[in-house]
């Protein structure tokens, strides 16, 4: 029993020192650069058509980091299959790179509720993941967040975190940072839900062609998404988009 337990205790000091390594050699890696920031927003559709203000709201993916066009962004790809289906979509774009929900909450939830959108899309917590946001926090930001917004009598739509295990990171952390935003992701959602909102299970949907294919959907610090990556991440998203407005 003896050495059974000292091999044991051996074991959790060498996994502990291994996260340890990895924790350091990705806080050191070269991420893209958030600055400058891509010019999104503008009119999409006809002017003929029915009017439609969407915000989107979030981080650095919101703000269409991993791209070099504001044409690659989520944001811009939403909003134009939003025109595409007979609307003239306004897009304002409020991400800021680095935004935990906390953030949202308290810098872009009040300039969005001064533009007066009809829809708004919150993509959050991924940084929430990174510097450990209790779950208690993030799940009462989440719902305070859609309450505030539907004041305004907006449609609400929100994702958590996507799936974590980036393709810049290692074993295990990449695999512990999987767990944890699937744990973020849940209590975004269960706030966010309890607030009225239509959620988005991106972690779900989009995480399997990150890891099948990292290479086109990743961009080049293999963090944040690519093309590909947002194309697939619009391709989850939008259908909810769609049906919260139908309700």
């Amino acid at each position: 029993m003896a050495r059974f337990l000292l091999t044991l205790i051996a074991a959790t000091v060498a996994l502990v020192a291994m996260v340890g390594i990895e924790i350091v050699l990705a806080l050191k890696r070269e991420y893209l650069a958030t600055e400058p920031a891509l010019e999104i927003g503008g009119t999409f559709g006809s002017a003929s058509d029915p009017p439609l203000t969407f915000a989107v709201l979030g981080d650095s993916t919101a703000a269409g980091v991993g791209v070099s066009r504001a044409e690659h962004a989520y944001a811009t790809l939403l909003a134009e299959r939003l025109a595409a289906e007979g609307r003239h979509v306004r897009l304002l774009a409020f991400g800021i790179s680095g935004a935990r929900i906390g953030d949202v909450l308290r810098e872009q939830v009040p300039e969005a509720i001064e533009a007066e959108p009809d829809l708004v899309f919150v993509g959050i917590s991924a940084n929430d993941v990174i510097h450990f946001t209790s779950l208690d926090d993030v799940r009462a930001d989440s719902s305070d967040m859609v309450e505030r917004l539907r004041t305004t009598g907006a449609t609400v739509v929100v994702a958590g975190a996507p799936d974590m295990r980036a393709a810049a990171w290692h074993e295990p952390l990449r695999s512990l940072a999987g767990w944890r935003g699937r744990s973020v992701a849940a209590a975004v959602e269960e706030g966010a839900r309890a607030a009225g909102a239509t959620t988005v299970p991106l972690a779900e949907r989009t995480g399997p062609f990150f890891a099948r294919d990292p290479e086109e959907a990743y961009g080049c610090d293999d963090f944040h998404p690519g093309a590909g990556g947002y194309r697939a991440w619009a391709d989850a998203i939008y259908p909810e988009l769609e049906k919260a407005l139908a309700r």
